[in-house]
């Protein structure tokens, strides 16, 4: 049972008071972030709990604990009833480890020590457009994060989290019945993948990725594993070819790069799909995408594209757009042809 404590009628919110509130989002941020190293969602799982048994449950201060609580609990983030105890929330279910689409890896991962400090540089990277993590690290994040195995634990569980709900999304907005062989191109653990081939029995994969990425992937008589560099080469025959957030991540000649040593690999007529956050043409519209895109100038040398910064990208290096299709998700999926 929820709280009945009597609610007022708020007034539409001044621009001063929005603007301060927008300010302070990033406490929010990290108090979610706290929550989700904590496991206060794992530890109510499906049992209400008081305050006490969480602080004892996860070795913090109680007090403190129930202030960090309290707000979370304003932005719909965990629940009370009138007896004290807490429960989640449509929302806090997303930071338990054990939900189909959890985002807890992800809401680690934005916060810990490295994205933290490096989007606290937020203005070198502006006045400079130099890439924000190696300024304040010293070199680039995937270069970093290779030799940083904890790092790299956290990051690839940020990513298999993120991963899992994009990967329901593109399912069910994208036609895969017509295909026999389908590659994920940096695909990861194969979550991506794994999920497509789920819904569509006829067809087989190709996961591709640096060996010691995909020496953590699940096999399956259905998915083959290929590792290797795709700066190099990409040796995987398809007839749809993935990218999930991988042109985003490298600026334009990189992107050229990548792509056309698919093209090399890619028949006519083969379809690749990047799937990606595109920025929509009016640049006042709220989006993901713009805030993905300032994740991208301060992390990585990437960026996020629109349309039609796509459709060059792709036409330089052998393919050629022929729909974008929405889902569910945060992402859109920018089909393509090789011509």
């Amino acid at each position: 049972m929820n709280s009945t404590s009597p609610k007022t009628e708020q007034s539409p919110m001044p621009p001063q008071a929005l603007l301060a509130q927008m300010t302070f989002g990033f406490i929010i941020s990290q108090a979610i972030s706290v929550a989700a190293k904590l496991g206060i969602a794992d530890v109510i799982s499906n049992d209400p709990q008081t305050v006490g048994d969480l602080a004892t449950a996860t070795a913090t201060d109680q007090s403190s604990l129930y202030r960090l609580l309290r707000t979370l609990m304003s932005v719909g983030i965990f629940q009370k009833d009138l007896d004290g105890r807490y429960s989640n929330t449509a929302m806090s279910e997303f930071l338990r480890a054990d939900h189909p689409e959890s985002l807890r890896g992800i809401a680690h991962l934005l916060c810990d020590r490295e994205h933290w400090h490096t989007h606290g540089n937020m203005m070198q990277s502006v006045k400079t457009g130099e890439n924000g993590f190696t300024y304040t690290f010293g070199q680039p994040f995937f270069e970093y994060a290779s030799t940083r195995p904890a790092l790299g634990l956290i990051f690839d569980e940020g990513m298999t989290s993120f991963t899992r709900g994009i990967a329901n999304a593109v399912t069910a907005a994208y036609d895969f019945s017509g295909a026999q062989t389908i590659a994920d191109i940096g695909g990861g653990h194969g979550i991506l993948l794994s999920t497509i081939l789920q819904a569509n029995e006829r067809a087989n994969g190709i996961l591709f990725d640096q060996p010691q990425v995909v020496e953590g992937a699940k096999t399956s008589d259905r998915i083959k594993i290929s590792g290797g560099d795709f700066f190099a080469e990409i040796p995987v025959a398809a007839d749809v070819y993935l990218m999930k957030h991988i042109i985003h991540d490298w600026n334009d000649e990189q992107s050229k790069t990548i792509l056309t040593n698919l093209a090399k690999a890619a028949a006519t007529g083969v379809k690749l799909l990047l799937i990606e956050s595109v920025v929509e043409e009016d640049d006042a519209m709220p989006s993901m995408s713009k805030v993905m895109d300032l994740n991208m100038l301060v992390c990585t040398s990437g960026k996020e594209r629109t349309a039609e910064e796509y459709a060059a990208l792709l036409e330089e290096t052998g393919f050629k757009i022929t729909n974008i299709y929405p889902t569910a998700s945060p992402v859109q999926i920018v089909e393509a042809v090789r011509v």
